[in-house]
């Protein structure tokens, strides 16, 4: 049982890109504990294999919204004898507690972010059709749907998003703090995983993702209007329309 000083840590990413993966990658680390979206609007998220036990930062969400910064001391007291305790947040979630953690020097922050924006909204499609927003291969695939791209919805999204971490950046800059840069692209390298996990001063041992891709490597198998987003006067667009990341 661990009885130090823990690291704390929250991980910063917009949605679909790719945090429920990079939260059980290091929930798979035996010194972690990596809860998701703890301050989810509709939900309270705990690391998968404490869902459905007796674990609880908050009695429900009533309680978790009157109370915000006590549930986040929460979160910190019950490590579970693990040496660093952390959960991601999104934006559009609990401004107080995301104006605590961006101006708590003692808190690390990992910021993740996608390159391909194109697939963080091509993904939030899928999802809101779906209705699946989290998939850890525990039942079959879903079957593959088509989504319609709005080009004007999406430069919408991309605006967000790059405000959304252009403000993470701007306050831990000018307040003087360090953070850890990942990128969706490269999570599972081992290069990009020892990065993390020397940041939070974790001894190096192999990451397993448990989570599931929803968006296809292929776009042409997703969205309806593909050959019309080609056509579009956007060079930036069209090359991510055929990047094939992952």
């Amino acid at each position: 049982m661990f009885s130090g000083q823990i690291e704390r840590f929250v991980i910063l990413s917009a949605p679909r890109s790719g945090s429920n993966m990079l939260c059980t990658m290091l929930q798979s680390h035996p010194d972690i504990l990596c809860h998701h979206e703890i301050f989810n609007p509709k939900g309270v998220f705990y690391a998968l294999s404490l869902r459905g036990g007796e674990f609880s930062v908050a009695n429900d969400i009533r309680h978790r919204d009157a109370q915000p910064l006590s549930c986040l001391e929460r979160i910190w007291q019950l490590d579970l004898g693990h040496k660093a305790v952390g959960f991601k947040m999104t934006h559009c979630q609990n401004q107080t507690v995301f104006s605590r953690l961006l101006h708590d020097s003692s808190i690390k922050k990992i910021i993740l972010e996608r390159r391909n924006q194109l697939k963080v909204h091509v993904s939030k499609l899928i999802a809101e059709q779906s209705g699946v927003w989290e998939d850890y291969g525990v039942s079959p695939p879903q079957a593959r749907c088509q989504v319609k791209v709005d080009i004007q919805q999406l430069q919408t999204d991309i605006a967000l998003n790059k405000s959304y971490y252009q403000h993470i950046r701007d306050t831990l800059h000018s307040s003087g703090q360090e953070w850890c840069e990942v990128e969706y692209e490269a999570i599972k390298t081992s290069s990009q995983q020892r990065i993390v996990l020397e940041f939070l001063n974790m001894s190096n041992a192999p990451l397993i993702a448990q989570s599931r891709k929803q968006t296809p490597r292929d776009l042409r198998e997703v969205i309806a209007n593909y050959q019309e987003l080609l056509c579009c006067d956007e060079p930036a667009l069209r090359s991510q329309l055929t990047s094939l990341e992952g």
